[in-house]
């Protein structure tokens, strides 16, 4: 079982960081990539709500006395493989994982223009995750 109070406080961060995100991607296209700024912020919170999700997802795998697998991203095919959540969720949460790696090295294809156009299909699958791991602690 996933604790409650683990949860929660996990919930709730990964809850206000999306919405903070959301607050600065939500401008139009031309006037968030005119703003270095915003675009910067939002990438940063997007990855402390994208962190929030891993960390939820690596207590949710011990809690359930699973075998940690060795990187983030397998963290989400492992709960797929064990039925605890969806294969296409796995696969969107996975990429989010991968969208946090160019954001914390600083990848060049940091793309803000494609963060943007796709942000509410991602933030709709941590959102779904947030739900899950909720429902699972009772919450």
């Amino acid at each position: 079982m996933v604790r409650p109070d683990v949860a929660s406080h996990k919930i709730a961060r990964a809850a206000a960081r999306l919405e903070q995100a959301e607050a600065l991607v939500n401008r139009p296209l031309e006037q968030f990539l005119a703003d270095p700024q915003a675009c910067d912020l939002a990438s940063f919170y997007l990855l402390l709500a994208i962190q929030e999700v891993i960390d939820l997802a690596a207590h949710w795998v011990a809690d359930a006395g699973w075998s940690p697998p060795e990187e983030a991203g397998s963290t989400f095919d492992l709960m797929a493989d064990r039925g605890a959540i969806e294969r296409d969720l796995a696969q969107r949460l996975r990429a989010a994982v991968g969208l946090r790696n160019r954001i914390v090295h600083g990848y060049a294809d940091l793309d803000h223009a494609r963060i943007h156009a796709e942000f509410r299909e991602g933030v709709e699958a941590l959102r779904k995750f947030l739900g899950l791991a909720a429902a699972r602690a009772g919450l």
